[in-house]
């Protein structure tokens, strides 16, 4: 049997390759990460949000990312990532580009 649901294929595709969630912080440097951080956990806890259980993990992973003149890149699976859907609800500008 031919399955002719492309949809299935695009999620397929989309779930293989990461992304890029290139986002523009409100501060730059380390204060700018910090508040990037508070404003996450807010919208995860305001709107009831399942906090992930490698939430410590992630909170050192955007502490030691490089400050890219105010911006911060991190690695997504998907464009409807619950990060870029928190950018979009917080006013964040940011940008999804395919790695390279």
């Amino acid at each position: 049997m031919i399955n002719l649901d492309k949809s299935a294929e695009h999620d397929e595709q989309k779930s293989v390759f990461h992304k890029k969630l290139k986002l523009k912080l409100k501060e730059k440097g380390e204060e700018g990460r910090i508040m990037f951080l508070k404003d996450y956990l807010d919208y995860l806890i305001r709107n009831n949000k399942t906090i992930p259980p490698d939430f410590p993990a992630f909170v050192r992973e955007i502490m030691g990312l490089d400050d890219r003149a105010g911006s911060i890149h991190i690695k997504i699976w998907h464009d409807e990532s619950e990060l870029v859907e928190f950018a979009i609800n917080r006013n964040y500008k940011y940008r999804v580009d395919h790695y390279d």
